[in-house]
């Protein structure tokens, strides 16, 4: 696992798992509440924040916690992706 350090959201641990999957995408554990997975790449500002729950233990993923990582997400897009190839897939070639 590697933390995300383009950005730090207050409230969230954002982090790559370790050996994941495609598409690319971080988790943001929000303790004792919900992890949600947070797909980089597929997010815009037209269509949004594109996520969905891999835990849900109590509390909802709302409006204004969506909207403070969409923001750091359209900023940090492309250090998001380098982090990512070199944290989850470190012998993949660009």
């Amino acid at each position: 696992m590697g933390e995300v350090d383009a950005f730090h959201v207050p409230g969230f641990k954002c982090y790559f798992p370790a050996s994941d999957h495609y598409p690319q995408h971080f988790e943001a554990y929000r303790r004792g509440e919900y992890v949600v997975r947070i797909f980089f790449l597929r997010t815009g500002r037209k269509r949004g924040l594109n996520w969905e729950y891999k835990l849900q233990m109590r509390g909802a993923f709302g409006p204004a916690e969506q909207a403070a990582l969409l923001e750091q997400v359209m900023k940090h897009k492309r250090r998001l992706l380098r982090e990512w190839n070199a944290k989850v897939c470190p012998d993949r070639r660009d």
